[in-house]
């Protein structure tokens, strides 16, 4: 039967028809308790075709009601709707609520969302038609986290769930349209942690929320056709750059340590990931995530982003992303060296050193922080490097990799990275073996036994970033500048000298004051003057698509990776 409704009176309110009840009755002072007011809530319910929705029970429910800690409702916010689909409430506190309707035999339901209810005045709600209800589903078993007794639930419906021993959780009967919050209860210290807002529900259909105990995501596309980075082949075990700026992130919804990052794949395993740096006050973050396989002439591939856990473990780890198993034996990102240190990315930990009086000083580089050397004393070295992984046979397979920004070139030689200067090394000079050369050139070298000294060579460019990558393939030798091949001839300067692997990897500098020929020009150590950043040494001869992908992701307009 339905509760006796009393004598009202119609108020005009623009955009509300509301109505005034005569009469008051007892106040309750919580959610589901009636109140020493005269007001209500009334409205109807709706099949799908719009007849009259009767015998459909009706809730009314406080603004972020928790069906578990806030127990049963009244008995006066229950109804059941008339032969008209009518529904009543009477004498309720003011508040926002919500309207919850079902019939739960067919598995139809609807819900009416911020029902304002005032003192003195009864508010009629416009009318809302059943439709097949929808599900919520999460899975926590990923997420390394102990949730046993605790419980998912929409606020302000009274649908909820019990997290299960294997971490699923699953809302049912949840009507179709836009979910305010999921939230999560912990049953061990009642915390609740917001999993999603706004999501949208499908009628008939499960939305799945992929990591839960994160509140944001973001899906960031790997775009390698003509449009984007224009890589035609696969390129595996790939480090992609991910960054991160105002324009495409907002930072106060993430810890500013960024130890609540993690990145997905399609087949929804975390991906191993490494923040280079994290300015959340300046607004920029850069990332490196390792991807197994990034497709050739692809554009539907992509990652998914999330953040927003307060309680997440930090796992950003650098030698998962720059792997030896891949190749990686010594990576220095080049900007973190307040303490006189530069950290290897890698597991081998080849830490560069410097001394107080020949530090190269930070700066903004190519892809974060960078170190700017002043061509006269700065130089790093890699102490216990001469027989290490960064100990290259002649005619090996490797690839040396570096940033490097030249204000203006002088008539002298400046080694960026070098094992010896009878090994291999990567420089800007202007020396060759004919004196032929005019203008500054990239070079990369390796030293042969027999034939010397094998330079291939590019013309240089000052007062503007470049990606210089050597490769060394056995008898073939190759230079990359910003992703193009710009040489493929190995040229020959012969001496009376041996090969040397006797020395520690130096960036800035060579070892030893170079004292043989040629000696025209670049007599010393060759010191760095400009910026150097992300120098990499690679146990693998990189393919032409590996080194055009660094480049185009890398570069400052980034076109590989696309935030959708």
């Amino acid at each position: 039967m339905m509760p006796h409704r009393p004598m009202i009176t119609l108020v005009a309110v623009p955009g509300v028809v509301m109505m005034l009840m005569l009469g008051c009755s007892r106040n309750h002072d919580l959610a589901g308790a009636t109140t020493e007011t005269t007001n209500g809530v009334v409205g109807s319910i709706r099949n799908g075709d719009d007849t009259p929705a009767q015998n459909t029970v009706v809730r009314l429910l406080p603004d972020g009601y928790d069906p578990v800690s806030d127990g049963a409702l009244d008995r006066g916010f229950i109804d059941t709707t008339d032969a008209e689909g009518a529904f009543s409430f009477r004498r309720i506190a003011p508040g926002r609520y919500a309207v919850l309707a079902r019939k739960r035999e067919a598995a139809l339901s609807s819900m009416i969302r911020d029902v304002t209810v005032t003192d003195d005045s009864v508010t009629a709600v416009p009318p809302a038609n059943l439709d097949k209800s929808g599900s919520i589903a999460t899975d926590f078993s990923s997420s390394g986290s102990t949730l046993a007794g605790g419980y998912v639930y929409i606020p302000g419906t009274d649908i909820f769930s019990t997290v299960e021993n294997d971490g699923s959780a699953f809302l049912g009967d949840v009507p179709p349209g836009t979910v305010s919050a999921v939230i999560l209860a912990s049953g061990n210290n009642g915390k609740r942690n917001v999993l999603r807002n706004e999501i949208t529900v499908t009628a008939g259909d499960t939305v799945t929320i992929e990591q839960p105990l994160w509140k944001y995501s973001r899906r960031l596309g790997l775009n390698t056709t003509p449009d984007g980075a224009g890589v035609a082949a696969d390129v595996c075990n790939f480090p992609v750059l991910i960054r991160l700026n105002s324009g495409n992130f907002d930072f106060t919804q993430a810890r500013t340590d960024g130890g609540d990052f993690m990145f997905v794949g399609s087949d929804k395993v975390a991906l191993p990931y490494e923040i280079e740096r994290l300015d959340a006050s300046g607004g920029r973050a850069e990332i490196w995530v390792k991807v197994d396989t990034i497709f050739g002439n692809d554009s539907g591939q992509s990652i998914t982003m999330y953040w927003g856990n307060p309680d997440a473990a930090d796992s950003s780890r650098s030698n998962a992303v720059f792997d030896t198993a891949a190749g990686f034996q010594g990576v220095w990102h080049m900007g973190d060296a307040a303490d006189g240190t530069f950290r290897d990315a890698t597991i081998n930990r080849y830490e560069g050193v410097t001394s107080d009086t020949a530090r190269p000083q930070v700066a903004e580089g190519a892809i974060g922080n960078c170190s700017m050397f002043d061509g006269a004393a700065d130089y790093i070295t890699m102490p216990n490097t001469a027989d290490g992984r960064l100990n290259f046979k002649e005619k090996d397979y490797y690839t040396v990799c570096a940033w490097v920004f030249i204000d203006t070139f002088d008539r002298a030689s400046h080694c960026i990275v070098s094992k010896g200067y009878q090994q291999y090394y990567l420089r800007s000079t202007y020396i060759s073996a004919d004196l032929s050369f005019t203008t500054p050139v990239w070079e990369f070298v390796e030293f042969s036994e027999t034939d010397n000294w094998q330079p291939s060579t590019s013309p240089a460019a000052s007062g503007q970033w470049a990606l210089l990558v050597g490769v060394r393939q056995g008898t073939r030798q190759f230079l990359f500048c910003n992703g193009v091949l710009v040489d493929s001839t190995v040229d020959v300067w012969q001496n009376a000298v041996s090969r040397n692997t006797a020395n520690d990897l130096y960036i800035g500098r060579f070892k030893d004051s170079v004292t043989v020929p040629p000696v025209q020009t670049g007599v010393g150590y060759n010191y760095f003057k400009g910026s150097i950043d992300e120098v990499r040494i690679i146990s693998a001869a990189q393919s032409p698509d590996w080194v055009r992908l660094c480049y185009m992701n890398q570069r400052p307009d980034d076109r590989l990776v696309v935030f959708r």
